[in-house]
């Protein structure tokens, strides 16, 4: 296997650059991850693409006597040494991260010196609606309607000032993804060809 060739010094890269793409459940997170590693990917350009919610699917959940994060951390660690070992230094990281003041620290213990560029996706309640009806995965939707607008709720009251808010309601996921390319310093020139 080859390793990614990185800038910098002896082919090691400087800087570690993660996009934390995040929101509440409905938002169109994973949707929008997946088309940016595809247009990175497209353009050339080498990164990691991980999913938090698949970081700590396990049961019993949270792990007893630890905090509700750690099963994440941990392995988002695990999966991140691996990635920067084999030359590696974009992450795409997405996931619903309600309380960024507290998951920007595990994430940062997890994938140390990185560049955090966090994206928040909005959409109002009736798009919310739609979309978690249209996932409709083992059923609950009311349950999963009420999660994601509590998650909304718990977003709008924590969030530090300055997070970059894209609302996603009327736009298609290609243009979602084209509009977070250009706001992560890690792209050059802010655009990865492949896009349209």
């Amino acid at each position: 296997m080859t390793a990614v060739s990185g800038e910098g010094r002896g082919g090691i890269r400087d800087t570690v650059d993660a996009l934390v793409i995040c929101g509440a459940a409905g938002v169109g997170k994973t949707s929008t991850a997946h088309e940016v590693s595809r247009r990175l990917a497209a353009g050339g350009l080498a990164h990691a693409l991980v999913d938090r919610d698949e970081l700590d699917r396990v049961h019993p959940w949270p792990l007893p006597g630890l905090p509700e994060w750690e099963a994440a951390r941990r392995n988002l660690a695990a999966m991140w040494a691996t990635y920067a070992g084999l030359g590696h230094h974009r992450l795409v990281l997405c996931g619903v991260f309600a309380d960024l003041r507290q998951e920007l620290r595990w994430i940062a213990e997890a994938v140390p010196d990185a560049a955090v560029t966090v994206v928040r996706l909005t959409a109002p309640r009736d798009v919310l609606a739609f979309r978690v009806r249209r996932h409709g995965v083992g059923g609950g939707t009311r349950d999963r309607l009420r999660r994601s607008e509590r998650q909304q709720e718990e977003i709008a009251a924590t969030d530090p000032p300055g997070t970059l808010v894209v609302d996603t309601a009327n736009l298609p996921v290609g243009a979602v993804a084209d509009r977070l390319i250009a706001l992560w310093p890690a792209v050059p020139g802010g655009a990865a060809p492949g896009g349209r």
